[in-house]
Formats: structure tokens, sequence, C-alpha cells
């Protein structure tokens, strides 16, 4: 810590952490949105005064609220940034932020932690961060943090390892807007001075587009020059990092935990499943093409109808027209429970519930909350072998695996838990203990006070097998193409 947070802290204050969110609301039960809200409570009792910063979608003047719904932080919401044309989205720079530097001026934070990289959280917050001296904190939440297709899909349908050059990534982008590959890659590699001035209008911006990945890229570079360390929930996102220019001792490894307390659950074991008590299974996560729910029903629809099975989804998102188009297949389906919604607080009291978990995502999950909380409620995770999934379940010792789109080898799977109720007992048995916010937040806490031990030093084979060992998805996921923000 800076000298004059030592003598904040001989005067009775506490220094001050921001958390810039890029968002206008940090309520709901996503991955980073429950991070961010469980960090900031816990940050109190370590003697932070932490800072949730949002943006005002409304052009309302920037203020402080209440924010008794959230418990012991404050909040702050910052007029809209201006000039967010497609040059700034990329640039993630925009014209100005207004607020942002007196915001920095009054607070005098020690640390600014950025949960995104964006308009909203971008180069010029990072720049007033450092020009007020603060310690610069990134949590690589998602790829889009690296990846100017958002989603580290290459052309929207394998893993990708991430590196960063201008005619691979303008061509990824192009297919992932169903582009066909071969006219893409043509067209990636088409550099037409001055073009990035008239992008308006769809071919603008597709004869654009190059120029666009090579101002991500710089965008990027920038970044990095300004961000004192870059915080991994998976090691395989050190691989990414490094491989695009970003210092060993710039990254730290700290895992993600759940943030509810514990809860207890039945070990009981069940000889076998029939109709009056079936297989519970569970999807727990939003509505979203990345998440593999594809690859659910198309295992759904390999099992016999007839078998005690149940698959419940918890999540939001449903309400939009691809959870209507996945739904409508199964219309009469009894064993395909309806869509709901869990708040985050009940999550594992819910979980309890089930007899597994099934996490089938198709992208790089840099930490996967629903398996944490998985495991945290007693529930082996049937998970694909991919990211963040496969760093933390172990194959067939506490959960079982399967590769990334493969409906076929996830209705072996199963099969084999209906006809074999005892391998879910000795599953449960070996899950170990999960790690919760507390965990995470003192070792965070480490790394803003620049004492931490968990920087990376070395590459993480573990890591790896994230994307070098998938060489593609199979027929379900390759339907599937990101549509979380990328832009051509």
């Amino acid at each position: 810590m800076k000298l004059p947070d030592v003598e904040r802290l001989l005067r009775g204050e506490r220094p001050v952490c921001l958390h810039l969110a890029g968002a206008s609301s940090i309520t709901g039960g996503g991955g980073s949105n429950t991070f961010v809200r469980a960090l900031a409570r816990r940050q109190t009792g370590l003697g932070w005064r932490p800072v949730v910063i949002l943006n005002d979608n409304q052009e309302r003047v920037d203020r402080t609220i209440a924010a008794s719904a959230h418990g012991d932080f404050e909040i702050r919401v910052l007029p809209p940034v201006l000039g967010t044309n497609r040059q700034a989205y990329y640039a993630r720079r925009s014209d100005a932020a207004p607020g942002v530097r007196e915001l920095f001026e009054e607070l005098k934070p020690a640390v600014a932690h950025f949960h995104t990289l964006g308009l909203n959280a971008g180069l010029l917050h990072l720049e007033a961060a450092k020009t007020a001296g603060a310690r610069t904190i990134v949590t690589y939440h998602t790829g889009g943090i690296s990846c100017p297709q958002t989603g580290l899909l290459e052309n929207g349908l394998s893993p990708c390892d991430g590196r960063l050059e201008v005619t691979r990534c303008t061509r990824c982008r192009l297919a992932n807007r169903n582009m066909p590959v071969g006219l893409a890659e043509l067209l990636a590699r088409i550099d037409l001075p001055g073009i990035s001035q008239c992008n308006e209008g769809i071919f603008g911006r597709i004869f654009s587009s190059r120029s666009m990945t090579g101002t991500f890229i710089r965008a990027f570079h920038a970044a990095i020059e300004l961000i004192d360390v870059f915080h991994i929930q998976s090691r395989w996102i050190a691989d990414v990092l490094q491989g695009n220019g970003v210092p060993a001792e710039k990254i730290a490894f700290v895992e993600m935990g759940v943030s509810q307390d514990p809860v207890a659950f039945d070990a009981c074991s069940l000889e076998e499943f029939n109709a009056r008590r079936p297989l519970r299974l569970v999807f727990a996560g939003r509505c979203s093409d990345v998440k593999g729910i594809e690859t659910i029903l198309g295992a759904l629809k390999r099992i016999d109808r007839r078998a005690p099975l149940t698959i419940s989804l918890l999540g939001s998102g449903w309400n939009s027209n691809y959870g209507a188009q996945l739904l409508r297949s199964f219309a009469g389906d009894k064993r395909l429970l309806p869509p709901r919604v869990v708040d985050t607080g009940a999550m594992l009291h819910e979980l309890v519930a089930y007899d597994a978990c099934l996490v089938p995502s198709v992208w790089l999950e840099t930490g996967p909350l629903a398996v944490y909380e998985a495991m945290a409620a007693g529930l082996p995770v049937i998970g694909s072998r991919l990211g963040g999934i496969a760093e933390r379940v172990r194959d067939n010792v506490d959960g079982l695996l399967f590769s990334p789109g493969d409906a076929k080898a996830l209705a072996v799977l199963i099969e084999r838990l209906l006809a074999a109720p005892h391998e879910l007992q000795r599953l449960r048995r070996n899950i170990r203990p999960q790690r919760t916010f507390d965990h995470m937040a003192r070792e965070l806490d480490a790394i803003y006070l620049n004492e931490s031990t968990h920087t990376v030093t070395e590459g993480t084979s573990r890591a790896t097998a994230g994307f070098h060992a998938v060489s593609g998805i199979q027929s379900e996921a390759e339907r599937c193409r990101v549509s979380s923000g990328s832009t051509i």
C-alpha cells in the first residue's frame, strides 16, 4: 500500500477500492455480478472502503445511492460516456468519460479493480486511475477482455488459443457473423487505407473489419501497460495472456469460490431410480448458446422417454427467442421441467435436491460458478472437458467429463448413472471441501497490497487442455455461434 494510505489508516480512514463494473447494474445471478457483490461485501471486514462504480444509461447526474439492498458497500453512478461509435468500441476509448477524473480526485483510491474492459471501463478510466496513483487490477471474467470476437471461439465454433493476429481475428469475426469461412478469409486480408473513417453501412463495416481488429489489438497492448495485475480464476487464461505479451509477473491466479454459507445435503445411497424417484439432473445458468444447452437437449432425445429422469433448468434468459426455440421441440415432454429463476442467495439450498449438475459449456469458462456451487451442494458435475470446468472436475473421481458439444457422449454418461445409482454416491464422496469468497477475498487483498505470492511464473500444462486438446465441436454445437456483443 502506498504511503498516503498508511497515513489515512493512522487517521482512522479506510483505503478506497473502486470496482468498475462497466455496467448499469450488478444485480442478477451472473458470475461476474455475484463476484463483484460478494467481494465488495467482504472487503469491509478486511479494512477497505469498497465503492462500486456503475454507469447511468439514462443520462442522470453522478450521484451516490444509499444502496441498502447491497449491504456494506457504496455505489456511485457515473454519467454516460460520450462518443461511443464503432471506432471507439474497438479502441476501448470513448471521446470523453464525464465525472471519472473528478471521482478519482475525490476518492483517491488505493486500488481500481476493473471487471471489464470497454467503453464504460476502458483506457480513459485506466489512465485516470494511474494519474491518481491507484493500483490497477483487471479480473478476466470473460474472453472479451482479450478477444475481439468476445467468446474465444474460433469462427464462432471451436475453442481458440486466444492468439491475437489481425488476419486471423478478422476472419473469425466475419465468420462468426455467418459469413462463409473462405470468403471471410479473403476479406480479412484486404487492407484499405482510410476505410475506417467511412465504415457506415454493411459494406463499409465489412471492409473496415480488418482496421477495427487492428485497433482492438493496439488498444489491448496499450491496456497492458496501464494494468498492474491481471487476476485470473483459471490457469488456461495465463497461456492466453502470456501469448499476447502480458508478462508472467503481471498475472495472478486466485480461484473463485461460493458466496453462500455452507448447506447440509443428504448423502444417502439409492438402490435404483424409478418413476417415484427419478434421476434428478439440473442445469444452473443463463440461457445462452455458449452454455451448451443444445447438448443437453440433444442427449435427452437419445435417451428412452420411459427412463426415470428429470432435468431442471435454473436461470434467466428463457423468455428470449433462442430459449423459446430450444423448448419448442420438447413441448409435452415431462422429463424437461419448466425453466425458473432462483435467487443467488438461495441457489445452494435449491441444488441439494438434485443428484448431479450439468455444465456442458462449449466456450472456455473462466471461473465456472455453477461448478463451485454444485460441488458445495454435494453434487457431482457432468461437464465439458474444457477450460475452467476441466480444471476443477476430476473425471470419474468427483464428476464426469465429456467432449464439448457431444450429445451422444453425454447421453451415455446419463444412462450409466441411471443404471448404477451407487456411482453417484461414489463421486459425491470424493468431492473436496469448496473454496468460499472469504478465501478469495483474503488472497485478492494480498494482491491489492502487492504482497501476493500468486503470480504466474511458468506455463500451466493443464490449462492447455482448455483448447489445444479440442480440435472441434460436435454437431449440436456446430450451430452455436457467440451472440454476446461481437460486432463486425
